[in-house]
């Protein structure tokens, strides 16, 4: 602990050192024909605004700053889902070694999520760590390491406060044909903060559940591949593919008692703790100028649910577990105006959700548009 109150001292002491004050607000407007994204297709308009201010400072070896970024998103047609967040972070680096070669950064930030009305269940505060080492073995070779810590705590639903522990490595190449090769490989860990006390059902993570009763907290190992390779195709445009698999080591749900039985986080928070499988990506990005920039990017992820039975619109058990294949196309657009100092922003997505659960069998639409505007940099 000394050693780490020591090293971000010398951020802040290190001399000569910069400063800097920045201010910057977004906006934005999203159009979506399916805002849960169910088979009922509700549809919603959700404006949204956020200003984040910031403090920093910056010498030949550190980089040190402070943030606060306040936002709401208010949805026009049920208007309880609306909800405000505030977040507030501190980020410090340091690079060292010959040329720089390598670094260390760490960050700390805690933030807030404000409902209303029937909404108010998903209130919550993130306390949250990272630190991170990067180092570059040759120009076209490096590596990097990370540590992430999440504290998560729901001001109506205690039951389900967790901690979350993440242990990621990274790799990537660059080669003289203008390709580039990473692979990433983590580990996460989400543990509840209390002991179930009732049977609870337990996954090995291929499919297969149990019954078991345990005084234990409940909690989820999942491990994480990923692999993506990106080519220059023209001096403008690059093409990059990504496939991932993430498998559930170990799974244990923690459920909710209500009047229409017990409901599992996985039907509240839907996180990525709750399934496994495999997913597919590609991308397409072409610069068009130094300021305007277009993407293209399809996507197939396949989801299989640990826990999670899957039904019919009648309520009738269909199988004991749900499985969907989530295809969607995104194009994204994107312009700096340089001149005014401001940024453009619009993308239009396509989902299509095939699943076993009919409730969960669907498609969306959703257009939007954003606007990010500096006032000091």
């Amino acid at each position: 602990m000394k050693t780490m109150i020591m090293i971000l001292l010398t951020g802040f002491l290190a001399a000569p050192a910069l400063a800097q004050f920045t201010v910057e607000t977004n906006f934005g407007t999203m159009l979506d024909d399916n805002i849960d994204n169910n088979y009922l297709q509700i549809a919603d308009r959700i404006a949204s605004g956020s200003l984040k201010t910031g403090y920093g400072w910056s010498s030949d070896q550190t980089e040190t700053g402070l943030s606060y970024r306040g936002g709401l998103s208010y949805y026009s047609q049920i208007i309880d889902r609306s909800f405000t967040t505030h977040q507030l972070n501190f980020d410090y680096e340091r690079k060292y070694g010959e040329e720089d070669a390598s670094s260390f950064a760490a960050n700390a930030g805690f933030s807030s999520r404000i409902d209303r009305g029937d909404y108010s269940l998903y209130d919550h505060q993130i306390y949250n760590g990272t630190l991170q080492l990067k180092h570059f073995f040759t120009e076209t070779l490096k590596s990097e390491g990370m540590y992430a810590f999440n504290y998560v705590r729901f001001s109506e639903l205690s039951a389900f406060n967790y901690t979350e522990h993440v242990l990621s490595t990274e790799g990537a190449a660059y080669f003289s044909t203008k390709t580039t090769l990473i692979a990433r490989a983590n580990i996460g860990m989400k543990i509840y903060s209390t002991a179930n006390y009732d049977s609870t059902m337990a996954s090995n993570g291929m499919g297969h559940a149990r019954n078991q009763s345990s005084q234990s907290s409940p909690s989820v190992t999942q491990l994480i591949g990923m692999v993506r390779v990106g080519q220059s195709i023209f001096e403008n445009t690059g093409l990059s593919w990504t496939a991932q698999y993430q498998w559930n080591i170990q799974k244990e749900s923690r459920y909710l008692a209500s009047d229409y039985g017990n409901i599992s986080d996985d039907a509240l928070f839907d996180d990525h703790y709750g399934y496994e499988g495999f997913q597919v990506s590609g991308m397409l990005t072409q610069v068009i100028s130094s300021d305007t920039r277009i993407r293209l990017v399809g996507s197939l992820q396949n989801k299989l649910y640990s826990n999670r039975a899957a039904y019919d619109l009648e309520d009738n058990l269909v199988s004991g577990q749900r499985y969907d294949t989530r295809t969607s196309v995104s194009f994204q657009f994107s312009k700096e105006v340089e001149s005014l100092g401001i940024t453009l922003n619009a993308a239009y997505d396509y989902i299509v959700n095939d699943s076993n659960d009919q409730f969960y069998h669907y498609t969306n639409n959703a257009f939007s548009l954003g606007l990010s505007v500096p006032f000091f940099r």
